[in-house]
């Protein structure tokens, strides 16, 4: 992992550090409004650098570095794909 990934999953963590309750607990995944906020904070981290984590594996991977979603591969899952169609949408291809 290169160097703007880890700065993309400390920026993560840092950002999304109020969620750290709901994601240790798995209530997360369950409450849709945190969970699509928590995706939204993201991709404003993620929109600069898009074009290079236009994947959703890309994505996954990041996501796994950060301290608050590691070993939670379903909410890692589903937080790629709600970043991706996000950032996908402020391109203008949603």
């Amino acid at each position: 992992m290169g160097v703007l990934e880890k700065q993309l999953a400390l920026a993560i963590d840092r950002r999304l550090a109020v969620f750290t309750g709901k994601v240790r607990d798995g209530s997360l995944l369950t409450d849709e409004m945190q969970l699509r906020s928590a995706a939204y904070l993201i991709s404003e981290i993620m929109l600069p650098c898009c074009c290079m984590m236009s994947n959703k594996t890309r994505l996954q991977e990041v996501l796994g570095a950060t301290q608050v979603f590691t070993g939670n591969a379903p909410l890692i899952e589903k937080l790629a794909t709600l970043v991706y169609d996000d950032l996908a949408r402020c391109n203008g291809l949603g």
